[in-house]
């Protein structure tokens, strides 16, 4: 979303098009966050910030009742939009085809006190986020040791350690929130263990804790633990299996992850799983262009 509203390759300038005319337009530095319905041309039709199935039901309807106005001239771009691809700056370009990429979904946990708890009609009570972790395939095998014998133990390297506390291990469930730098990293180890070996196939299991905090004005943290299992085939040099929690607690706010009324600290839990391979799982992790993902997107 940042790159869409910032960068200036032609998919871009096409969202800027039509989301400046949108629900927040008009208002520079505001987030472009919600559901658009625009013509290939650039025109826009429709839009929202909500995530009400009713509300988004109308907005498409009004939508589709201006695209039936329409001729289409006014639907379709005046030139061919494929002769624009190769200016198309989307971080996708860099998947590691090759690689590992998890599946990380983010939620809050069952709270204690029960004037916590957010009422059963509250949206917040089902609140859940999602993103994708990449990994090169060179930064894949630093999750095992090197000779890989039962009993092993491993730590991961840092890099790769960090990229998942400043990039993934973030409070994200009720909306956009922003990462970590590396500096905010107050504790980070990572784990693995080799528990099984058959064949080419070797079965790890994962151990770790993190600590992140940013101070100043709007000081937010998580502090979780880490723990899973995963199963690696040396042959395939690749993942076969991987899944990794971190449940811990977050506290504080950012300024759009709707936390101004639950800054004290509450329990977290964030779920890491091996993503398919359908292009709608080829999606850039949200915070592509941080400094931590360098090894495998080109920051621009």
């Amino acid at each position: 979303m940042q790159n869409l509203r910032t960068g200036t390759d032609p998919e871009c300038r096409l969202f800027q098009k039509f989301a400046e005319l949108g629900h927040y337009g008009g208002r520079p530095g505001t987030t472009r966050q919600g559901t658009y319905a625009a013509t290939p041309s650039g025109l826009l039709l429709a839009s929202l910030n909500s995530n009400d199935p009713k509300r988004i039901a109308d907005m498409l309807r009004r939508a589709l009742a201006k695209w039936q106005t329409l001729s289409r001239a006014e639907r379709l771009l005046p030139n061919d939009p494929q002769n624009q691809v190769a200016q198309i700056r989307r971080p996708e370009r860099f998947y590691p085809q090759d690689g590992l990429v998890l599946y990380v979904t983010s939620r809050d946990m069952p709270r204690d006190t029960p004037a916590a708890k957010p009422g059963p009609a509250d949206w917040r009570q089902q609140a859940w986020n999602q993103d994708y972790a990449w990994f090169t395939k060179a930064e894949a095998k630093q999750f095992l040791p090197p000779q890989p014998q039962v009993g092993k133990q491993h730590e991961v390297p840092l890099a790769v350690l960090n990229r998942i506390a400043c990039a993934h291990l973030v409070d994200n469930v009720r909306g956009q929130t922003t990462p970590f730098e590396e500096s905010e990293v107050t504790k980070a180890r990572l784990t693995t263990q080799v528990t099984a070996v058959d064949g080419n196939m070797v079965t790890l299991r994962l151990e770790g804790e993190t600590r992140t905090a940013q101070e100043g004005l709007r000081q937010h943290g998580l502090a979780v633990r880490l723990l899973g299992t995963a199963t690696y085939d040396v042959s395939k040099e690749c993942f076969r299996t991987f899944e990794m929690v971190a449940l811990g607690s977050r506290w504080g706010g950012t300024q759009n992850n709707s936390r101004r009324r639950d800054l004290d600290a509450a329990p977290i839990g964030l779920l890491f799983t091996l993503a398919g391979k359908s292009p709608c799982e080829r999606v850039a992790p949200a915070f592509s262009q941080h400094p931590v993902y360098r090894a495998v997107v080109a920051v621009q």
